[in-house]
């Protein structure tokens, strides 16, 4: 009888290392760098990877990325269609964009999507924007429009051959464009 209760005992307290072990691991998993865990995945060669979907605050704006596959190549990732949402802190707006494929450098650290389309909404407006292809620079945190911008709305008409963005994100319209104002209900 002794044998069997201190038999019981040992496997209890195996089970019970067992699920702190589980426990750990869980823990340990919840707690993931997501900056590791990229640049581990840009390490490992041909990747595959589909349906990924994250979210980051900067500057207190939220953005959400929806990515519905991807595949690593070298140093690079190249993905097939793009929707980003920001929203805007303290409810100032919302920023949606779409695109039909991009580019992204880990040794650049840029980014680079085309067929770009979106709308942007603050101040109880909706402008319309639309762009063969959008690059985006880390280093200075800039978008630059190498093939052109369009952005418009029912009052207000923007195009341009190319553009970018200052760090304040003032859009700079480097080789002129068009713009037209149109009175509101006409």
């Amino acid at each position: 009888m002794k044998k069997f209760f201190t038999l019981k005992k040992l496997l209890l307290a195996l089970l019970i290392l067992g699920i702190l072990r589980l426990v750990q691991y869980a823990v340990s998993d919840m707690n993931l760098d997501v900056d590791l865990l990229r640049e581990s995945l840009l390490n490992m060669p041909g990747i595959v990877m589909e349906n990924i979907r994250f979210s980051r605050e900067i500057s207190g704006d939220l953005w959400q990325v929806r990515l519905p596959y991807l595949e690593q190549r070298d140093k690079s990732v190249n993905f097939r269609s793009a929707d980003i949402k920001r929203t805007i802190s303290g409810d100032k707006g919302q920023w949606t964009f779409f695109g039909k494929s991009g580019i992204y450098s880990n040794d650049e650290k840029t980014a680079s999507i085309s067929d770009l389309t979106g709308s942007l909404q603050e101040n109880n407006r909706n402008w319309l924007l639309e762009s063969p292809n959008l690059t985006w620079k880390n280093e200075n945190n800039t978008f630059i429009f190498p093939h052109g911008l369009t952005i418009h709305d029912d009052e207000f008409y923007l195009s341009t051959p190319i553009a970018s963005t200052d760090n304040s994100r003032v859009i700079l319209l480097q080789h002129g464009g068009v713009i037209k104002w149109r009175k509101p209900g006409k």
